[in-house]
Protein backbone atom coordinates (compact mmCIF):
# COMPACT_ATOMS: atom_id res chain seq x y z
CA UNK A 1 0.00 0.00 0.00
CA UNK A 2 1.36 3.36 -1.00
CA UNK A 3 2.19 5.93 1.65
CA UNK A 4 -0.49 8.31 0.27
CA UNK A 5 -3.09 5.59 0.51
CA UNK A 6 -2.05 4.76 4.07
CA UNK A 7 -2.37 8.42 5.04
CA UNK A 8 -5.84 8.69 3.52
CA UNK A 9 -6.96 5.52 5.25
CA UNK A 10 -5.64 6.85 8.59
CA UNK A 11 -7.49 10.10 8.12
CA UNK A 12 -10.68 8.22 7.27
CA UNK A 13 -10.35 6.14 10.44
CA UNK A 14 -9.82 9.29 12.53
CA UNK A 15 -12.86 10.91 10.98
CA UNK A 16 -14.97 7.84 11.69
CA UNK A 17 -13.75 7.71 15.29
CA UNK A 18 -14.40 11.47 15.75
CA UNK A 19 -17.82 11.08 14.21
CA UNK A 20 -18.57 8.20 16.55
CA UNK A 21 -17.48 10.19 19.58
CA UNK A 22 -19.60 13.13 18.45
CA UNK A 23 -22.59 10.84 17.95
CA UNK A 24 -22.13 9.34 21.40
CA UNK A 25 -21.84 12.83 22.92
CA UNK A 26 -24.94 13.99 21.05
CA UNK A 27 -26.85 10.91 22.13
CA UNK A 28 -25.70 11.38 25.72
CA UNK A 29 -26.73 15.05 25.62
CA UNK A 30 -30.17 14.19 24.27
CA UNK A 31 -30.54 11.44 26.83
CA UNK A 32 -29.62 13.83 29.66
CA UNK A 33 -32.10 16.38 28.31
CA UNK A 34 -34.84 13.74 28.15
CA UNK A 35 -34.10 12.67 31.72
CA UNK A 36 -34.20 16.28 32.89
CA UNK A 37 -37.51 16.85 31.10
CA UNK A 38 -38.91 13.63 32.55
CA UNK A 39 -37.79 14.66 36.04
CA UNK A 40 -39.37 18.08 35.59
CA UNK A 41 -42.61 16.51 34.41
CA UNK A 42 -42.68 14.04 37.30
CA UNK A 43 -42.13 16.82 39.84
CA UNK A 44 -44.90 19.09 38.55
CA UNK A 45 -48.25 18.35 40.08
CA UNK A 46 -50.33 20.13 37.46
CA UNK A 47 -50.34 20.67 33.74
CA UNK A 48 -52.85 23.42 33.07
CA UNK A 49 -52.61 26.86 31.49
CA UNK A 50 -53.58 29.58 33.96
CA UNK A 51 -55.08 31.54 31.04
CA UNK A 52 -57.85 28.90 30.89
CA UNK A 53 -58.84 29.25 34.55
CA UNK A 54 -62.34 30.65 35.03
CA UNK A 55 -62.88 30.15 38.76
CA UNK A 56 -60.64 30.05 41.83
CA UNK A 57 -61.59 28.77 45.28
CA UNK A 58 -59.74 28.77 48.58
CA UNK A 59 -60.66 27.01 51.82
CA UNK A 60 -58.92 26.83 55.18
CA UNK A 61 -59.59 24.19 57.83
CA UNK A 62 -62.67 23.14 55.88
CA UNK A 63 -64.18 26.64 55.75
CA UNK A 64 -64.49 28.72 52.56
CA UNK A 65 -62.10 31.66 52.40
CA UNK A 66 -62.74 33.13 48.97
CA UNK A 67 -64.24 32.41 45.59
CA UNK A 68 -63.24 34.40 42.53
CA UNK A 69 -64.54 34.33 38.98
CA UNK A 70 -62.95 35.59 35.78
CA UNK A 71 -64.86 38.48 34.20
CA UNK A 72 -64.53 39.71 30.64
CA UNK A 73 -61.51 41.85 31.46
CA UNK A 74 -60.54 41.12 35.05
CA UNK A 75 -61.07 38.94 38.09
CA UNK A 76 -63.96 39.52 40.48
CA UNK A 77 -64.29 38.49 44.10
CA UNK A 78 -67.63 36.66 44.42
CA UNK A 79 -67.39 35.45 48.04
CA UNK A 80 -67.33 36.31 50.90
CA UNK A 81 -68.34 39.68 49.35
CA UNK A 82 -68.68 40.97 45.83
CA UNK A 83 -65.77 43.25 44.96
CA UNK A 84 -63.09 43.91 42.38
CA UNK A 85 -60.11 41.58 42.62
CA UNK A 86 -56.41 42.36 42.41
CA UNK A 87 -55.50 40.82 39.05
CA UNK A 88 -51.79 40.82 39.86
CA UNK A 89 -52.32 38.95 43.15
CA UNK A 90 -54.64 36.42 41.50
CA UNK A 91 -52.23 35.84 38.64
CA UNK A 92 -49.38 35.29 41.10
CA UNK A 93 -51.44 32.70 43.01
CA UNK A 94 -52.37 30.86 39.82
CA UNK A 95 -48.71 30.82 38.73
CA UNK A 96 -47.74 29.32 42.08
CA UNK A 97 -50.44 26.66 41.82
CA UNK A 98 -49.75 25.70 38.19
CA UNK A 99 -46.02 25.51 38.93
CA UNK A 100 -46.35 23.54 42.16
CA UNK A 101 -43.70 20.80 42.47
CA UNK A 102 -43.40 17.73 44.64
CA UNK A 103 -40.24 16.30 46.12
CA UNK A 104 -41.63 12.76 46.01
CA UNK A 105 -44.83 10.78 46.35
CA UNK A 106 -45.75 8.05 48.83
CA UNK A 107 -47.90 5.63 46.78
CA UNK A 108 -47.97 2.96 49.50
CA UNK A 109 -49.44 5.27 52.15
CA UNK A 110 -53.23 4.89 52.32
CA UNK A 111 -54.08 6.41 55.71
CA UNK A 112 -54.76 10.06 54.84
CA UNK A 113 -55.46 10.91 58.47
CA UNK A 114 -51.83 10.25 59.39
CA UNK A 115 -50.84 13.11 57.09
CA UNK A 116 -53.63 15.50 57.95
CA UNK A 117 -55.22 14.99 54.54
CA UNK A 118 -58.54 13.62 55.74
CA UNK A 119 -59.34 17.17 56.85
CA UNK A 120 -56.91 19.40 54.92
CA UNK A 121 -55.65 22.59 56.49
CA UNK A 122 -55.67 24.36 53.12
CA UNK A 123 -57.31 23.75 49.76
CA UNK A 124 -56.79 25.72 46.54
CA UNK A 125 -58.88 24.67 43.54
CA UNK A 126 -59.50 26.02 40.04
CA UNK A 127 -62.14 25.37 37.41
CA UNK A 128 -60.99 25.52 33.80
CA UNK A 129 -62.97 26.73 30.81
CA UNK A 130 -63.66 23.09 29.86
CA UNK A 131 -65.41 22.57 33.22
CA UNK A 132 -62.67 20.38 34.70
CA UNK A 133 -61.38 21.06 38.20
CA UNK A 134 -57.86 20.80 39.54
CA UNK A 135 -56.39 21.71 42.87
CA UNK A 136 -54.27 20.84 45.85
CA UNK A 137 -55.02 19.97 49.46
CA UNK A 138 -52.36 20.52 52.10
CA UNK A 139 -52.11 18.60 55.36
CA UNK A 140 -49.65 18.57 58.23
CA UNK A 141 -46.07 19.72 58.08
CA UNK A 142 -42.91 17.76 58.69
CA UNK A 143 -40.64 20.10 60.66
CA UNK A 144 -37.78 17.60 60.44
CA UNK A 145 -37.05 18.43 56.79
CA UNK A 146 -39.28 21.51 56.34
CA UNK A 147 -41.79 19.79 54.06
CA UNK A 148 -45.56 19.40 53.87
CA UNK A 149 -47.87 16.56 52.97
CA UNK A 150 -50.26 17.25 50.12
CA UNK A 151 -52.49 15.59 47.59
CA UNK A 152 -54.27 16.56 44.39
CA UNK A 153 -58.04 16.83 44.19
CA UNK A 154 -59.54 13.51 43.15
CA UNK A 155 -56.27 11.67 43.78
CA UNK A 156 -55.51 9.82 47.01
CA UNK A 157 -51.72 9.69 46.51
CA UNK A 158 -49.86 11.36 49.35
CA UNK A 159 -47.17 13.72 48.13
CA UNK A 160 -44.36 15.64 49.78
CA UNK A 161 -43.74 19.30 48.88
CA UNK A 162 -41.41 21.99 50.18
CA UNK A 163 -43.04 23.95 53.00
CA UNK A 164 -42.15 27.34 51.49
CA UNK A 165 -44.61 26.75 48.64
CA UNK A 166 -47.52 27.05 51.05
CA UNK A 167 -46.89 30.77 51.60
CA UNK A 168 -47.69 31.54 47.97
CA UNK A 169 -50.99 29.64 48.19
CA UNK A 170 -52.29 30.60 51.63
CA UNK A 171 -54.13 33.84 50.87
CA UNK A 172 -57.07 35.67 52.44
CA UNK A 173 -59.94 37.31 50.59
CA UNK A 174 -58.35 40.69 51.39
CA UNK A 175 -55.03 39.57 49.88
CA UNK A 176 -56.81 38.91 46.57
CA UNK A 177 -59.03 41.98 46.67
CA UNK A 178 -58.41 45.20 44.77
CA UNK A 179 -57.09 47.61 47.39
CA UNK A 180 -56.84 50.76 45.24
CA UNK A 181 -58.97 53.30 47.10
CA UNK A 182 -59.51 55.67 44.18
CA UNK A 183 -60.01 52.66 41.90
CA UNK A 184 -57.85 54.03 39.08
CA UNK A 185 -56.26 52.00 36.30
CA UNK A 186 -52.48 52.11 36.06
CA UNK A 187 -52.78 53.84 32.68
CA UNK A 188 -55.14 56.52 34.00
CA UNK A 189 -53.82 60.09 34.15
CA UNK A 190 -54.90 62.65 36.73
CA UNK A 191 -55.74 65.91 34.96
CA UNK A 192 -57.06 67.88 37.94
CA UNK A 193 -56.80 67.47 41.71
CA UNK A 194 -59.06 69.62 43.89
CA UNK A 195 -58.18 69.33 47.58
CA UNK A 196 -60.60 70.86 50.09
CA UNK A 197 -60.99 70.64 53.86
CA UNK A 198 -57.26 71.13 54.50
CA UNK A 199 -55.71 74.25 56.04
CA UNK A 200 -54.78 75.64 52.61
CA UNK A 201 -57.15 74.28 49.92
CA UNK A 202 -55.70 74.13 46.41
CA UNK A 203 -56.30 73.01 42.87
CA UNK A 204 -53.64 71.26 40.80
CA UNK A 205 -54.36 71.15 37.09
CA UNK A 206 -52.37 69.56 34.26
CA UNK A 207 -51.62 71.97 31.42
CA UNK A 208 -50.16 69.76 28.71
CA UNK A 209 -47.18 68.17 30.42
CA UNK A 210 -46.85 70.75 33.20
CA UNK A 211 -48.78 71.38 36.40
CA UNK A 212 -50.39 74.57 37.62
CA UNK A 213 -51.47 75.26 41.19
CA UNK A 214 -54.34 77.69 41.63
CA UNK A 215 -53.63 78.90 38.09
CA UNK A 216 -49.91 79.61 38.59
CA UNK A 217 -46.87 77.50 37.69
CA UNK A 218 -46.47 74.57 40.07
CA UNK A 219 -43.48 72.65 41.34
CA UNK A 220 -43.58 69.63 39.00
CA UNK A 221 -42.00 67.25 41.50
CA UNK A 222 -44.32 68.25 44.34
CA UNK A 223 -47.41 68.04 42.11
CA UNK A 224 -46.39 64.63 40.79
CA UNK A 225 -45.93 63.37 44.34
CA UNK A 226 -49.46 64.43 45.29
CA UNK A 227 -50.87 62.76 42.17
CA UNK A 228 -48.86 59.60 42.78
CA UNK A 229 -49.93 59.40 46.44
CA UNK A 230 -53.60 59.55 45.50
CA UNK A 231 -53.35 57.22 42.54
CA UNK A 232 -51.40 54.61 44.49
CA UNK A 233 -53.38 54.91 47.75
CA UNK A 234 -54.04 51.38 49.01
CA UNK A 235 -56.31 50.07 51.74
CA UNK A 236 -54.57 48.39 54.66
CA UNK A 237 -57.89 46.88 55.77
CA UNK A 238 -61.61 47.05 55.12
CA UNK A 239 -63.19 48.96 58.00
CA UNK A 240 -66.77 48.42 56.82
CA UNK A 241 -68.32 46.97 53.70
CA UNK A 242 -71.20 49.37 54.18
CA UNK A 243 -70.83 52.28 56.56
CA UNK A 244 -73.79 52.82 58.83
CA UNK A 245 -72.47 56.17 60.00
CA UNK A 246 -69.76 58.32 58.43
CA UNK A 247 -69.15 59.94 61.81
CA UNK A 248 -67.81 56.65 63.14
CA UNK A 249 -64.88 57.01 60.75
CA UNK A 250 -64.43 60.78 60.87
CA UNK A 251 -65.85 61.03 57.36
CA UNK A 252 -68.80 63.30 58.21
CA UNK A 253 -66.27 66.13 58.62
CA UNK A 254 -63.29 64.78 56.69
CA UNK A 255 -59.75 66.02 57.11
CA UNK A 256 -59.55 66.22 53.32
CA UNK A 257 -61.94 65.84 50.41
CA UNK A 258 -60.21 65.14 47.12
CA UNK A 259 -61.94 65.54 43.75
CA UNK A 260 -60.10 63.92 40.85
CA UNK A 261 -60.61 64.50 37.14
CA UNK A 262 -59.24 61.43 35.37
CA UNK A 263 -58.34 60.71 31.75
CA UNK A 264 -57.99 57.15 30.47
CA UNK A 265 -57.39 57.22 26.75
CA UNK A 266 -60.34 59.04 25.19
CA UNK A 267 -62.48 58.53 28.31
CA UNK A 268 -62.76 61.03 31.16
CA UNK A 269 -64.41 60.50 34.52
CA UNK A 270 -64.37 61.80 38.08
CA UNK A 271 -63.60 60.38 41.50
CA UNK A 272 -64.27 61.90 44.91
CA UNK A 273 -62.41 60.50 47.94
CA UNK A 274 -63.01 61.54 51.54
CA UNK A 275 -60.27 61.05 54.11
CA UNK A 276 -61.03 61.13 57.82
CA UNK A 277 -59.44 60.33 61.15
CA UNK A 278 -60.74 59.18 64.53
CA UNK A 279 -59.07 58.14 67.75
CA UNK A 280 -59.34 54.50 68.68
CA UNK A 281 -58.05 54.22 72.22
CA UNK A 282 -54.54 55.60 72.27
CA UNK A 283 -54.15 55.17 68.52
CA UNK A 284 -55.48 57.31 65.71
CA UNK A 285 -56.84 55.61 62.64
CA UNK A 286 -57.22 57.02 59.15
CA UNK A 287 -60.07 56.07 56.84
CA UNK A 288 -60.98 56.75 53.23
CA UNK A 289 -64.14 56.32 51.19
CA UNK A 290 -65.11 56.95 47.59
CA UNK A 291 -68.43 58.67 47.05
CA UNK A 292 -69.45 56.02 44.49
CA UNK A 293 -68.80 53.15 46.91
CA UNK A 294 -70.30 52.10 50.24
CA UNK A 295 -67.03 50.55 51.44
CA UNK A 296 -64.89 52.31 54.04
CA UNK A 297 -61.18 51.49 53.91
CA UNK A 298 -58.55 51.88 56.57
CA UNK A 299 -55.46 53.55 55.06
CA UNK A 300 -52.02 54.70 56.14
CA UNK A 301 -52.06 58.09 57.85
CA UNK A 302 -49.26 59.23 55.50
CA UNK A 303 -51.87 60.09 52.85
CA UNK A 304 -52.91 63.20 54.82
CA UNK A 305 -49.31 64.38 54.92
CA UNK A 306 -49.10 63.72 51.19
CA UNK A 307 -52.10 65.88 50.31
CA UNK A 308 -52.05 68.58 53.00
CA UNK A 309 -49.61 71.10 51.56
CA UNK A 310 -48.75 74.72 52.16
CA UNK A 311 -48.81 77.04 49.10
CA UNK A 312 -45.01 77.19 49.02
CA UNK A 313 -44.79 73.39 48.82
CA UNK A 314 -46.66 73.34 45.52
CA UNK A 315 -45.47 76.54 43.83
CA UNK A 316 -42.77 76.53 41.19
CA UNK A 317 -39.38 77.08 42.83
CA UNK A 318 -37.17 76.47 39.80
CA UNK A 319 -35.30 79.78 39.35
CA UNK A 320 -33.06 78.81 36.45
CA UNK A 321 -33.97 76.87 33.34
CA UNK A 322 -30.87 76.18 31.32
CA UNK A 323 -29.26 73.32 29.44
CA UNK A 324 -25.87 72.84 31.05
CA UNK A 325 -24.43 71.62 27.75
CA UNK A 326 -25.32 74.96 26.09
CA UNK A 327 -23.24 76.97 28.59
CA UNK A 328 -20.01 78.40 27.12
CA UNK A 329 -19.12 81.02 29.72
CA UNK A 330 -19.81 81.86 33.37
CA UNK A 331 -19.47 85.42 34.64
CA UNK A 332 -19.41 86.13 38.40
CA UNK A 333 -19.63 89.87 39.15
CA UNK A 334 -19.46 91.75 42.44
CA UNK A 335 -19.05 95.45 43.24
CA UNK A 336 -15.33 94.67 43.53
CA UNK A 337 -14.97 93.25 40.01
CA UNK A 338 -15.81 90.24 37.88
CA UNK A 339 -14.50 86.80 37.08
CA UNK A 340 -15.01 85.31 33.61
CA UNK A 341 -14.67 81.57 33.04
CA UNK A 342 -14.98 79.77 29.72
CA UNK A 343 -16.21 76.21 29.30
CA UNK A 344 -15.31 73.87 26.44
CA UNK A 345 -15.50 70.16 25.85
CA UNK A 346 -12.53 68.51 24.17
CA UNK A 347 -13.14 65.17 22.48
CA UNK A 348 -10.13 62.83 22.82
CA UNK A 349 -8.41 61.62 19.62
CA UNK A 350 -9.73 58.13 20.27
CA UNK A 351 -13.30 59.45 20.31
CA UNK A 352 -13.80 58.72 24.00
CA UNK A 353 -15.78 60.67 26.55
CA UNK A 354 -15.31 64.45 26.08
CA UNK A 355 -13.32 66.22 28.79
CA UNK A 356 -14.89 69.34 30.31
CA UNK A 357 -12.35 72.17 30.58
CA UNK A 358 -12.87 75.44 32.49
CA UNK A 359 -10.46 78.35 31.99
CA UNK A 360 -10.35 81.68 33.84
CA UNK A 361 -9.96 84.45 31.23
CA UNK A 362 -10.47 87.53 33.45
CA UNK A 363 -9.27 89.27 35.52
CA UNK A 364 -6.33 86.85 35.21
CA UNK A 365 -5.86 83.96 32.85
CA UNK A 366 -5.24 80.43 33.93
CA UNK A 367 -6.68 76.97 34.52
CA UNK A 368 -9.79 76.99 36.70
CA UNK A 369 -10.54 74.71 39.62
CA UNK A 370 -12.53 72.18 37.65
CA UNK A 371 -14.34 70.60 40.60
CA UNK A 372 -15.37 73.99 42.03
CA UNK A 373 -16.59 75.52 38.75
CA UNK A 374 -18.36 72.31 37.71
CA UNK A 375 -20.09 72.17 41.09
CA UNK A 376 -21.05 75.84 40.87
CA UNK A 377 -22.51 75.39 37.38
CA UNK A 378 -24.57 72.45 38.61
CA UNK A 379 -25.93 74.38 41.61
CA UNK A 380 -26.76 77.44 39.46
CA UNK A 381 -28.53 75.35 36.82
CA UNK A 382 -30.57 73.61 39.53
CA UNK A 383 -31.09 76.66 41.77
CA UNK A 384 -34.42 76.71 43.60
CA UNK A 385 -36.11 79.21 45.87
CA UNK A 386 -35.94 78.38 49.57
CA UNK A 387 -38.61 80.99 50.37
CA UNK A 388 -40.87 83.46 48.54
CA UNK A 389 -40.87 87.14 49.55
CA UNK A 390 -43.36 88.70 47.15
CA UNK A 391 -43.37 90.46 43.77
CA UNK A 392 -40.22 91.89 42.20
CA UNK A 393 -39.52 95.14 44.11
CA UNK A 394 -39.37 98.52 42.38
CA UNK A 395 -35.91 99.92 41.65
CA UNK A 396 -36.18 102.36 44.57
CA UNK A 397 -36.72 99.48 46.99
CA UNK A 398 -33.88 97.20 45.86
CA UNK A 399 -31.53 98.53 48.55
CA UNK A 400 -33.77 96.99 51.25
CA UNK A 401 -32.68 93.59 50.01
CA UNK A 402 -29.08 94.37 49.07
CA UNK A 403 -30.05 94.12 45.40
CA UNK A 404 -29.12 97.68 44.41
CA UNK A 405 -25.48 96.53 44.34
CA UNK A 406 -25.85 92.76 44.05
CA UNK A 407 -23.55 89.91 43.26
CA UNK A 408 -24.56 88.65 39.83
CA UNK A 409 -23.90 85.36 38.07
CA UNK A 410 -24.60 85.12 34.33
CA UNK A 411 -24.52 82.01 32.16
CA UNK A 412 -23.72 82.63 28.50
CA UNK A 413 -24.06 80.42 25.45
CA UNK A 414 -22.83 80.69 21.86
CA UNK A 415 -21.95 84.26 20.79
CA UNK A 416 -22.36 85.34 24.42
CA UNK A 417 -26.11 84.82 24.38
CA UNK A 418 -27.48 85.24 27.91
CA UNK A 419 -28.99 81.93 29.02
CA UNK A 420 -29.63 82.78 32.69
CA UNK A 421 -28.90 85.52 35.20
CA UNK A 422 -29.25 85.55 39.00
CA UNK A 423 -28.73 88.54 41.28
CA UNK A 424 -27.91 87.82 44.92
CA UNK A 425 -28.43 90.30 47.76
CA UNK A 426 -28.23 90.54 51.53
CA UNK A 427 -28.85 87.85 54.12
CA UNK A 428 -31.93 87.05 56.16
CA UNK A 429 -32.31 84.02 58.44
CA UNK A 430 -29.51 82.04 56.80
CA UNK A 431 -30.72 82.79 53.28
CA UNK A 432 -29.99 85.47 50.71
CA UNK A 433 -32.44 87.55 48.73
CA UNK A 434 -32.31 86.82 45.03
CA UNK A 435 -33.87 87.74 41.68
CA UNK A 436 -33.65 85.51 38.64
CA UNK A 437 -34.35 86.58 35.06
CA UNK A 438 -37.72 85.20 33.94
CA UNK A 439 -38.92 84.49 37.50
CA UNK A 440 -41.37 87.20 38.54
CA UNK A 441 -40.90 86.99 42.28
CA UNK A 442 -38.46 88.09 44.93
CA UNK A 443 -37.12 84.98 46.63
CA UNK A 444 -34.52 83.82 49.09
CA UNK A 445 -31.97 81.12 48.32
CA UNK A 446 -29.74 79.13 50.63
CA UNK A 447 -26.85 81.35 51.77
CA UNK A 448 -24.34 78.49 51.77
CA UNK A 449 -25.13 77.69 48.15
CA UNK A 450 -24.69 81.24 46.83
CA UNK A 451 -21.67 82.03 49.01
CA UNK A 452 -19.83 78.98 47.68
CA UNK A 453 -19.78 80.24 44.09
CA UNK A 454 -16.37 81.52 42.80
CA UNK A 455 -16.87 85.27 43.24
CA UNK A 456 -13.13 86.07 43.14
CA UNK A 457 -10.21 85.08 40.93
CA UNK A 458 -8.64 83.35 43.93
CA UNK A 459 -11.77 81.22 44.28
CA UNK A 460 -11.74 80.32 40.58
CA UNK A 461 -8.07 79.86 39.66
CA UNK A 462 -6.44 76.50 40.16
CA UNK A 463 -3.56 76.58 42.62
CA UNK A 464 -0.16 77.03 40.93
CA UNK A 465 2.15 74.01 40.94
CA UNK A 466 4.49 73.81 43.95
CA UNK A 467 8.04 75.08 43.33
CA UNK A 468 10.58 72.41 42.43
CA UNK A 469 13.08 71.52 45.13
CA UNK A 470 16.68 72.58 44.45
CA UNK A 471 18.87 69.77 43.19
Amino acid sequence: MKQTTKTLVGLLVLLLVAGGIASVALWAGKDAQKKAEAKEKSEKLFDFDKAHVRELRLSKDGHPVARLVKGEKSWKLAQPVEAEADDTAVDSLLSSLSGLKQKKDLPDEKDLKSFGLDQPKLEVAVKLDDGKEQGVQIGTDNSFDNTLYAKKLGDSTVRVIDAYQKTALEKTAFDLRDKKVAHLDDAAELKRIDVAGVKSPYVLEKDGTTWKVNGAAADAGAADRVASALKSLRATAVAAEKAGSLKEFGLDKPKATVKLAVAAGSDTYARVVRIGQVKSGAAQKTYAKREDSATVYEVDKQVLTDVEKEPFDLQNKELVKVDREAVRKLVFQTPAGKVEITRVKNTPPDGGFPDEVFTVVAPHQGAAKKWKISSALYSIASLRAAAFEGPVPAAKDLAKYGLDKPKTVTLLGEEDKVLARVRVGSEKDGKRYALADGFERLVRVEKATADDWPWTATDALDAPPPPQAAK
